[in-house]
């Protein structure tokens, strides 16, 4: 792939997701859906997760609510809620955040979430990850280039050490973008579509879970 068609950025409606434990509301905001919800498990261990995330259009909120799901299908009972919303993260013992990549940086909820709760976040378990549009084509030359996007995040709170990271591929609709925008991913040669892949994401949060698990000090 040509270094100047590798282009980070997300932009996709909104997957929404079922299942008889999950209460889902819908956030609007600059007239995209942003997923929030609340997951109780059916074999409940007392052990809640938060899932946060920011997203500009809605694609990395559904990311976050298929990793939720997957989360309370283990046995957790799990928030999902956008990183502006969140106000107290002490009654989780786990913690996942993620957010969509725009040229190449983390968007600043996210950022910001992390550098005010970065004490609290390095006492407990943490998982980050992302959504770029890098990733439509699955090598090693644009996985190299995903890793990068996470350093800024790992450096703006270096004390909080995550258990795993999560690099999924996100969404582009040309149709969401303002006409500057929309020109200047093209020349890019961004492509457009859903890239997201969902087995991808379910298998990482499993993973996840047996990370978890393992480490057994969630309260």
């Amino acid at each position: 792939m040509r270094a100047g068609a590798i282009y980070a950025g997300c932009a996709a409606g909104l997957l929404v997701l079922g299942g008889k434990a999950l209460s889902a509301q819908k956030a609007n905001a600059a007239g995209a859906d942003f997923a929030e919800s609340s997951c109780k498990s059916k074999d409940r261990t007392g052990k809640k997760i938060l899932v946060t995330y920011a997203s500009r259009y809605g694609t990395t909120g559904a990311v976050a609510e298929a990793i939720g799901r997957t989360l309370c299908d283990a046995g957790f009972d799990v928030d999902t809620r956008p990183a502006k919303h969140v106000e107290d993260v002490g009654r989780y013992g786990a913690v996942v955040v993620g957010s969509a990549v725009i040229r190449a940086s983390w968007l600043p909820d996210t950022l910001e979430f992390i550098r005010k709760n970065r004490d609290a976040l390095a006492r407990m378990p943490v998982a980050y990850f992302l959504t770029c549009i890098t990733l439509h084509e699955d090598n090693a030359e644009t996985r190299k280039l995903a890793r990068t996007y996470m350093e800024p995040t790992l450096k703006a709170a270096p004390d909080v050490q995550p258990v795993d990271m999560g690099f999924f591929a996100g969404a582009l609709d040309f149709s969401k973008l303002n006409m500057v925008v929309r020109m200047m991913m093209k020349a890019k040669g961004a492509p457009e579509g859903d890239f997201r892949n969902w087995n991808a994401i379910r298998s990482w949060t499993e993973g996840l879970v047996v990370a978890l698990n393992r480490l057994n000090t969630m309260p």
